[in-house]
């Protein structure tokens, strides 16, 4: 017997499932700027001295910025954390959400900057997971939506960080 929560989560897989691609990457690239919300929230009473973090790849040099953080990085960790890792995990059998909650765990501890920024990228980690699981299972094209999720996201962080901080 499906309980209520169970048959919601069902809604929102076919719901997702049947989502455009293009429309998937923009729902999936607010949801991982959604999921600072709460960090940025709670953090600092739960991690007093730490803050949210990240790599300093220097404000002075445009093109390094763009270079490391809008293509390489995510090139190298969606060919790491989200197509080998899941690939990885489809060949042992492993269950889809097992998988997604694995590979978002790495993608989070591969981003050790400092305990929050840990969870934040566990929680992007996720996110990147599922839109490759999606769009894997429906025969779409998982590593360029994963991408272009994670290149987008870094895009928009690196603009903030260069124009607004």
């Amino acid at each position: 017997m499906l309980t209520t929560s169970h048959r919601c989560l069902q809604r929102v897989k076919l719901w997702l499932l049947e989502l455009p691609t293009a429309k998937l990457v923009v729902l999936a690239l607010a949801g991982t700027y959604l999921a600072v919300i709460p960090l940025l929230i709670f953090a600092p009473f739960l991690t007093p001295g730490q803050t949210l973090g990240g790599p300093d790849l220097g404000k002075g040099n445009v093109f390094k910025l763009i270079a490391i953080g809008c293509v390489a990085a995510p090139l190298i960790e969606t060919t790491i954390h989200q197509w080998g890792c899941l690939r990885v995990l489809s060949k042992l059998r492993c269950k889809t959400g097992i998988a997604i909650c694995i590979s978002a765990l790495l993608f989070g501890l591969s981003h050790s900057y400092s305990v929050p920024y840990v969870v934040l990228g566990t929680l992007v980690g996720g996110i990147l997971a599922t839109v490759f699981a999606i769009e894997d299972s429906r025969k779409g094209h998982p590593f360029i939506a994963t991408l272009a999720v994670h290149a987008l996201r870094n895009g928009i962080t690196a603009a903030i960080t260069l124009f607004v901080l």
